[in-house]
């Protein structure tokens, strides 16, 4: 039993002695104009941990898109996006490389009421953890 309590105690003195985690839930803005806003979670976009792209707008009625490298060629990334209420998002996760500070860029093909579609592209950079 004093085994036990031992253990538990390791485990809490090593668990607390870890660093703090950057607050998950802090967003990016990428893109806010008067008919579309795309936001990234977390802000500082961290490889190889899941990230969520934010589409709201209320003319949309469908979104495809993915992600690429710019700086270096890291294939490409299909974003799959769902509907929640009257924000769409994707989840998805960037491959790390030699680059810390690596750029990407995510293209939206934006599928309107009226049928028209609209075209987004816009750049980010990813960090290491």
């Amino acid at each position: 039993m004093r085994l036990f309590y031992l253990v538990l105690l390791v485990i809490g003195v090593v668990s607390g002695c870890q660093p703090a985690d950057k607050d998950p839930v802090s967003s990016r803005l990428l893109i806010d104009e008067s008919t579309v806003r795309l936001q990234l979670s977390p802000a500082d976009a961290p490889v190889e941990t899941p990230l969520k792209l934010k589409v709201s707008g209320e003319d949309i009625v469908e979104i495809t898109g993915e992600i690429s490298g710019i700086s270096m060629y890291m294939g490409r990334v299909p974003l799959k996006f769902s509907r929640h209420d009257s924000v769409w998002q994707a989840e998805f996760l960037l491959g790390a490389c030699s680059d810390p500070k690596m750029l990407w860029q995510v293209e939206l093909e934006l599928t309107l009421t009226d049928g028209k579609k609209r075209l987004l592209k816009q750049q980010f950079h990813s960090s290491w953890q």
